[in-house]
């Protein structure tokens, strides 16, 4: 709420317009305090240095605040004059685009009574292009008046026609409806238990625990494995008995290794505001802008803020563009906030990287600096994980197929 009566207040300045003022003197302070005690309504004002400030004012308190700066010895310039009365003073004798600007502006809100564009999102599998083709059946589509469509009902009525979806949300902003729609989640296809497969490494390590549940154990405790090695066999052979194929099943822990590396600067490029700027208003219906500024934007690096001032969705914009110069400032990085951001980041990929229930043992960090510009992080870490990953058994001696 309080955003909104934020936005209000700016459009109500907006409207009935404003300047904005740079106040010199050396009884600035003087000058601020006659302003609050006879109750002038200026705004955002910001302390330049001792004698010189920046403010904004409406038209109408305008003469006293020059009133007041005459009492105090300061003087009062204007830096730009905003606002639509001023916009309506510039093209006073341009009376031709005004009235097309006009007739532009009804023809805008008459078309903005309509759905033009749909922007259809789904979730778990469902197809936009179909959900899109079922609602322009059912009227929601390019073109349609506002007025027509009773958005609950029409979400009813999906949901009871279409058992695969969970939910639809459907929102209209401005000329533009959005759809957001859920499938129903389906049941995950369980692996099946008669599947003979082996179990084999999926990462170098030392074995540090074993436990079998089903199939015959390979490798034992203690030993060293690479990546595909099988650690538990499907395929149990015994003297004098027919060889068994079985789902192979079990854990293997075992002690892993690591090494993660990032870098950070230790140098690094600010840009920071000069306190010069240029605030322009832009009028902005359909791919049609008019543009209103003070002086042309002659800085070399710049920062561009911009809000539109109309606080909902309407067919035309009133937007307000400010333009702040800015430098380039070099800073150091602090070596010690540097590290600590590094170790971070490294010690995040490396959680990525383990096995879910990976437990982290032990670990060396190792710091670099290059060229006195980056700093090297690496974490050096031993983990404790699980290894293991079946893959199916092949029959025809060709290799196996890995099953998640």
């Amino acid at each position: 709420m309080r955003g909104i009566g934020l936005v209000s207040i700016k459009l109500w300045n907006f409207l009935r317009g404003y300047v904005i003022i740079k106040v010199e003197g050396l009884a600035i302070e003087k000058f601020l305090n006659l302003v609050m005690v006879n109750e002038v309504y200026i705004w955002d004002v910001e302390r330049k240095n001792y004698t010189t400030l920046t403010a904004k004012v409406s038209t109408k308190a305008f003469k006293e605040v020059l009133q007041y700066a005459k009492k105090t010895g300061c003087s009062v310039f204007i830096v730009s004059k905003n606002g639509l009365p001023f916009v309506i003073f510039r093209l006073r004798k341009r009376k031709g685009i005004v009235l097309g600007f006009l007739l532009s502006v009804l023809l805008v809100y008459l078309f903005s009574t309509f759905i033009w564009e749909i922007d259809v999102k789904t979730v778990n599998g469902l197809k936009e292009e179909e959900v899109a083709k079922k609602l322009s059946e059912m009227g929601l589509k390019s073109g349609v008046s506002k007025f027509k469509i009773d958005i609950n009902k029409l979400e009813k009525e999906f949901l009871l026609n279409n058992e695969e979806v969970a939910w639809i949300g459907i929102n209209v902003r401005g000329t533009k409806a959005f759809v957001k729609v859920v499938g129903k989640t389906k049941p995950q296809k369980v692996l099946s238990k008669e599947e003979p497969c082996n179990i084999i490494a999926k990462r170098d390590g030392i074995i540090y625990k074993m436990t079998v549940l089903e199939g015959e154990a390979v490798k034992k405790v203690g030993d060293t494995v690479k990546t595909g090695d099988i650690l538990i066999s499907g395929i149990i052979e015994k003297p004098g008995l027919d060889t068994m194929f079985v789902h192979a099943d079990g854990e293997v822990l075992a002690r892993t290794w690591y090494e993660i590396s990032v870098e950070e600067e230790l140098k690094r490029t600010r840009w920071v505001k000069t306190g010069e700027k240029i605030v322009a208003t832009k009028i902005i219906i359909g791919s049609n802008t008019i543009t209103f500024t003070s002086r042309k934007i002659e800085f070399e690096k710049f920062k561009k803020e911009e809000k539109n001032l109309i606080p909902y969705e309407a067919p035309f914009k009133i937007v307000k563009e400010v333009y702040y110069e800015v430098k380039p400032e070099v800073e150091t990085v602090p070596i010690k906030e540097a590290k600590e951001k590094g170790r971070k980041k490294a010690l995040e990929e490396l959680e990525k990287v383990i096995s879910p229930g990976g437990k982290v043992v032990n670990k060396k960090e190792k710091y670099e600096v290059i060229d006195g510009r980056i700093l090297r992080v690496t974490v050096m870490a031993e983990v404790l994980e699980d290894i293991g990953v079946k893959e199916k058994i092949s029959y025809t001696g060709g290799e196996g197929k890995k099953i998640d």
